[in-house]
């Protein structure tokens, strides 16, 4: 009985330094370290990035932690590169818009273009065929104001067309005394080309 009591105490002798050492430095520390882990949550820390940042300072937990971040990097230079490709697309359809848009404008332009020469060559012609009508006025009023002898000799020497046009033009009372001067086969041509161009005009 003896015995086992000094067996007993030897062995507490023994195995104390080691409880000791557990429970004055192991569960301390562990205690600690939840209380850091615990403070740093309350106070909005990233944990992990701070492992990171200081596991990266020793060599073998870096090397470990560096083949995480060379994926990482080579997955981002791979989205890169397929959105500088995209982007390109992009600018070769925009560029390919913008020459039609280019063409398309041209073509209004010249479309513009042909749209004043007609207005210009359109306000040429009334203006000519307004000259040609105030210059027949003119001539109609010398033809009213002449002699009938004289007048119906002019006239007959004209080409019919002409003759008709200006005799058309005269008022009745000057046309009658001028067409009394002519000639019988003279005034009775114009007096038929007259009827017909009365008749059309109808």
């Amino acid at each position: 009985m003896v015995a086992s009591t000094e067996e007993t105490q030897t062995e507490y002798k023994k195995s104390s330094p080691f409880q000791k050492l557990f429970s004055w430095v192991v569960i301390p520390l562990l205690i600690l370290l939840f209380l850091t882990l615990l403070a740093a949550t309350v106070m909005g820390v990233n944990v992990y990035e701070k492992a990171r940042e200081i596991g990266g300072n020793i060599p073998m937990v870096s090397s470990i932690l560096g083949n995480k971040e060379t994926v990482n990097i080579k997955d981002h230079n791979e989205a890169i590169v397929k959105l500088e490709a995209q982007i390109e697309e992009k600018n070769a359809k925009i560029n390919r818009l913008e020459r039609k848009v280019e063409e398309k404008e041209s073509e209004i332009d010249l479309l513009n273009q042909d749209k004043k020469r007609l207005e210009t060559t359109i306000e040429e012609k009334n203006q000519v065929d307004n000259d040609g009508k105030r210059e027949i006025k003119d001539i109609v009023a010398v033809y009213e104001t002449m002699m009938p002898k004289r007048a119906a000799s002019i006239i007959i020497e004209m080409k019919d067309n002409e003759a008709v046009n200006i005799l058309s033009k005269l008022g009745s009372e000057p046309l009658a005394r001028i067409m009394e001067k002519m000639p019988p086969d003279k005034a009775a041509t114009y007096t038929q080309m007259l009827a017909v161009n009365t008749s059309e005009e109808r």
